[in-house]
């Protein structure tokens, strides 16, 4: 088991989002996934523990998993924390600390990778974890200790690498 740990969020990082769908399964297998993020997922699988951090409510990780599977990425994923699970959606600090109860890892071996600064990379930063902003939709970054942003996949292992890992 490795010693570090990358979260994806899910809508908007590793799936387009379609909000078009409501209730238990929410349209998860009629989701394009994200230009590069297959490739990251499957990249990141051969030395961090992969997880799904997500505020999903209503969805079960069985129903989130499986649409992974016609992408081939369904196993890599060790864990799925989602607001339904944790109780508590992200931002907020009993989310992450869910997350880093299950994992067993201190905070500081851990990424969280989001489209949603404040849900994603705010809170995940604010109780000791490191933050990788991606931000598709402008030029903006923020650039802090233990946060980045990235603008594609194609960063992201610079990314990383400039957090220590």
């Amino acid at each position: 088991m490795f010693d570090r740990a990358l979260l994806f969020d899910w809508g908007g990082t590793l799936m387009q989002t379609m909000p078009v769908y409501l209730g238990e399964e929410r349209g998860w297998s009629k989701e394009p996934a994200v230009d590069g993020a297959v490739e990251a997922v499957k990249h990141a699988s051969k030395s961090w523990r992969v997880a799904l951090a997500t505020n999903a409510s209503e969805s079960s990780d069985d129903a989130m998993l499986a649409a992974f599977k016609p992408l081939g990425i369904s196993d890599c994923f060790s864990s799925v924390y989602s607001f339904g699970r944790a109780g508590r959606p992200k931002p907020w600090a009993e989310f992450w600390r869910y997350a880093l109860k299950d994992l067993q890892l201190p905070a500081e071996r851990v990424v969280m990778i989001g489209d949603s600064y404040m849900d994603d990379i705010w809170g995940a930063t604010e109780v000791g974890m490191n933050g990788i902003w991606f931000n598709l939709h402008s030029d903006e970054r923020k650039e802090k200790a233990r946060m980045r942003t990235i603008h594609s996949y194609a960063e992201l292992d610079d990314a990383l690498a400039s957090l220590g890992f």
